[in-house]
C-alpha cells in the first residue's frame, strides 16, 4: 500500500528534528515523513508530490500564502506560535486546516494528529497503521475462582511477551481495578473499540491509536464498565476484533483476561492457543475447579481441556519468586521465542 506523505516545515532546526524523531517513533500511522527547515526546498518538494498532511509553523504562513501551493496540499496542521491567528489563503473546498499548539508535549501533538485524521481531515482515504500482519496468537486467562490474582498474572504475561513481540491486552472484567493497578486514565474502553470495528471499520486503526494506553510496551484496551456490556459483545464480535488486531494492526500476541465470561465464552476460549487457569490448594477451591472441569467434559469441550494450563501462583509479595515462576510458565509452554524448556 502506498504511504501518504506527512511534511513538517519549521525554520527552528532543533524543534523540527525533535518532532520528526518523535513522530517516527510514536505515530504508528501509514505516513512517510519528510522534514524541512527551508521553505523554498519544501515548496520544490510539494510541487512534485501530493502532500496529504503539512505541519507548518505559523510564522511561515505568509510564504505559504504567496506561493500558491495549495493544489499540492490536502490537509494543513498549523503549529500555533501565538502570532495572532494568521489566515491561510485556500484554493477550493478540499483543503482542510487546523491550528494546534506548537509548544505542547510531543505526545499531545501525536494525539492532535490522530484526532485530526479521524474527525477533521479530508483526502486521507487509505490511511492505516504502519505495520505488517501479526501472528495473532491468543493467550487467554480464566479461572472459576474469585480473587485469585488472574488480572495480575495476565499483566505479567503480557509484559513478558511484549519484550520480544507486539502485544495487546484485552480485559473482559466489569468494575475492574486494572486502570488503578496500571495508573492509567482513560475515557473509551473495549465496548467503544468493538463499536468502531462494526461502524467505522475503515478507520479502525485510527480509533485504536486513540483508545489504547501503552505501558511497558503493552497496548492496553481498558475494560467495559458493566457486566451487561460484556455479555452483549458475543463470540462473532470478539473474533472480528481479533482479526482486525492481527491483520490490520499487526499484533503478534493478544492477551485476554476472561474474568467476566462474555457471551459465547466457550467458543472464545476455544479460539485461544493457551488458556491459563489459576488453582489454589484447598478443599473448597479444589471442588470449584473440579466442577468447572466437569462442565467442560460434559459439554464435550476437550479442546479447551487440552489447551488449559493449570497453575498455582507463589505469593506475589515475593516478587523475585513470582516473576521467575511466570517466566518459567511461559518458557515451559514455548511462548517465549517459540522455545520450550
Amino acid at each position: 500500500m502506498k504511504k501518504l506523505k506527512l511534511v513538517i516545515c519549521d525554520s527552528d532546526e532543533l524543534y523540527c528534528r525533535r518532532l520528526d524523531e518523535y513522530l517516527r517513533s510514536h505515530l504508528h500511522l501509514g505516513f512517510e515523513i519528510f522534514s524541512f527547515t527551508d521553505f523554498k526546498i519544501m515548496e520544490e518538494f510539494a510541487r512534485k508530490n501530493t502532500v496529504e498532511l503539512l505541519m507548518i509553523a505559523e510564522s511561515m504562513l505568509e510564504e505559504l500564502g504567496e506561493c500558491k501551493l495549495f493544489s499540492s496540499l490536502r490537509n494543513i496542521l498549523i503549529l500555533d506560535e501565538g502570532l495572532g491567528g494568521s489566515s491561510v489563503v485556500r484554493d477550493g473546498d478540499e483543503l482542510t486546516t487546523k491550528y494546534v499548539d506548537k509548544y505542547q508535549s510531543a505526545s499531545s501533538i501525536v494525539d492532535n494528529i490522530i484526532g485530526f485524521c479521524m474527525e477533521d481531515s479530508s483526502s486521507l482515504n487509505g490511511l492505516s497503521l504502519q505495520t505488517a500482519s501479526g501472528k495473532g496468537r491468543v493467550i487467554s486467562l480464566y479461572s472459576p475462582l474469585s480473587k485469585c490474582g488472574q488480572t495480575t498474572l495476565a499483566v505479567n504475561i503480557a509484559e513478558l511477551l511484549a519484550r520480544d513481540s507486539k502485544t495487546v491486552f484485552l480485559s473482559f472484567e466489569s468494575f475492574s481495578t486494572l486502570p488503578d493497578y496500571l495508573g492509567i486514565d482513560y475515557e473509551e474502553d473495549i465496548s467503544d473499540l468493538i463499536y468502531y470495528a462494526d461502524c467505522e471499520r475503515e478507520k479502525f486503526g485510527l480509533f485504536l491509536e486513540k483508545i489504547k494506553r501503552t505501558k511497558n510496551n503493552v497496548d492496553y484496551i481498558m475494560p467495559a464498565k458493566t457486566a451487561m456490556q460484556i455479555k452483549e459483545i458475543g463470540f462473532e464480535k470478539v473474533m472480528d476484533l481479533y482479526r482486525l488486531l492481527t491483520d490490520e494492526c499487526g499484533y503478534d500476541n493478544i492477551v485476554v483476561d476472561l474474568t467476566e465470561l462474555p457471551g459465547g465464552f466457550f467458543d472464545i476460549a476455544s479460539s485461544s492457543e493457551k488458556i491459563f487457569t489459576i488453582t489454589r490448594d484447598n478443599l473448597r477451591d479444589n471442588r470449584v475447579v473440579q466442577m468447572y472441569d466437569e462442565v467442560l467434559r460434559k459439554s464435550e469441550l476437550e479442546d479447551i481441556i487440552e489447551k488449559t494450563i493449570k497453575c498455582q501462583l507463589p505469593d506475589i509479595r515475593d516478587k523475585q519468586e513470582y516473576d521467575g515462576y511466570v517466566y518459567y510458565l511461559l518458557a515451559r509452554e514455548g511462548l517465549l521465542n517459540g522455545r520450550k524448556i
